[in-house]
C-alpha cells in the first residue's frame, strides 16, 4: 500500500503538469515565401515569418474544394491553423488558400 502511495504522490503532479507541455493552437495569416515537399514558410501579415511543417493528416482547400500540397506555391495567400509551440515549430492542420489581402486591410 506505501508503495502505491509513493507513485500517487509522483503521478499526480505529474499528470497536473501535462496541460503545460501542450502545444498551442496558431492561426497564421499571410503569403507563402518559399514551399518544400513536406514544410511551406509563410510571412504572415504582421511580418514575422512562420516555418510550417505538413504531415499526411494537413487538409487543403482552396475555394471550399480539397487541394494537394503541390497546389502551394509562393506568392499565394493562406490560412493556415496549426499546433506548436512558436513560430519556428508549428505542424499544419489545417491549409485555405485564399484570395490575396489588399494593403491596408
Amino acid at each position: 500500500m506505501r508503495f502505491i502511495s509513493s507513485i500517487a504522490l509522483i503521478a499526480v503532479p505529474l499528470l497536473a503538469a501535462l496541460p503545460a507541455l501542450a502545444h498551442d493552437h496558431v492561426r497564421v495569416v499571410g503569403v507563402i515565401t518559399r514551399v518544400q515537399q513536406d514544410w511551406i514558410e509563410v510571412k504572415s501579415v504582421e511580418g514575422t515569418t512562420a516555418s510550417i511543417d505538413l504531415d499526411g493528416d494537413t487538409k487543403i482547400a482552396r475555394d471550399g474544394r480539397d487541394a494537394k500540397p503541390a497546389d502551394l506555391s509562393a506568392g499565394l495567400t493562406v490560412v493556415v491553423d496549426a499546433y506548436g509551440d512558436d513560430y519556428s515549430d508549428l505542424l499544419a492542420l489545417n491549409i485555405r488558400i485564399v484570395p490575396a489581402i489588399a494593403p491596408g486591410n
